[in-house]
């Protein structure tokens, strides 16, 4: 069976002599008695090093961890878990490889995205943006994989470029859509976007090209409006008819025949 060591070490292992871990009441007021190897109750239990290393995979080791990992005395101790221990940083160690497969494997267009999204200086080198990314997900997986397995990722970088390009504008945490009010939050804003999908269309386009899309598609809508009315005279129309002499009137006032 695979060892599980658990370490009990005084804090200050320099002045540690001898400490007695006595019988004691746990918070419901039961009495905690240690139970020796031989099944037999004990007075309690005596460390004489700074250092204890219990292997709780073993009946009377888990005994005495069981006894003192909620004794009064424990305080003045360290209680360290080795395996647990060498469990997250295995853990960990796996993350920060996750992390750093997919830094390196991501294209310029994303790795930009993600550095909008850190905090990075725009139009860093791309050998540059590469190694800091790298480094991050090295050092700060958790956070690494977060933000590339965010789901709304391309929303958050849309708001980002968004405000930019004055877009949208963010005031004091409020995401705004010309006077309109779109979200409390980016959670929010987020949200708004989803919603209103041929909005967030044409905001994509105008952020894209530049032009203000939502205001070219109102003017198309009041050009097609008026086209149902009637039509008035054409300009050459009013032009020819101002133009063209009059034509005598008879002497009674009426046209010639």
């Amino acid at each position: 069976m695979k060892r599980h060591v658990v370490l009990i070490k005084a804090k200050n292992p320099q002045n540690f002599n001898y400490c007695k871990f006595g019988n004691y009441k746990d918070k419901l007021g039961r009495i905690v008695e240690l139970i020796d190897i031989n099944d037999q109750k004990t007075e309690g239990y005596e460390m004489f090093n700074a250092l204890v290393s219990l292997d709780i995979n073993t009946k009377q080791d888990l005994r005495i961890y069981n006894f003192l990992k909620d004794h009064p005395l424990i305080g003045k101790f360290k209680v360290e878990d080795v395996r647990a221990s060498e469990e997250k940083n295995a853990e960990g160690a796996l993350k920060s490889a996750e992390a750093i497969t997919k830094a390196t494997s991501l294209s310029m267009n994303a790795m930009n995205d993600l550095a909008l999204l850190m905090g990075l200086e725009p139009d860093m080198d791309e050998t540059m943006l590469k190694a800091k990314l790298i480094q991050y997900a090295n050092t700060n997986p958790d956070k690494f994989l977060e933000l590339t397995n965010d789901i709304d990722q391309e929303y958050r970088v849309f708001l980002k470029k968004a405000e930019n390009k004055k877009v949208l504008t963010n005031v004091n945490g409020v995401w705004k859509h010309g006077s309109l009010n779109i979200g409390l939050s980016d959670e929010q804003a987020i949200v708004w976007l989803k919603d209103n999908a041929d909005v967030y269309a044409l905001l994509r386009r105008q952020l894209r090209t530049g032009k203000p899309a939502v205001e070219d598609s109102a003017k198309e809508e009041v050009v097609i409006e008026e086209s149902t009315q009637p039509q008035a005279m054409s300009t050459s129309t009013i032009n020819q008819l101002e133009t063209e002499p009059a034509k005598p009137k008879s002497w009674f006032g009426g046209k010639k025949k």
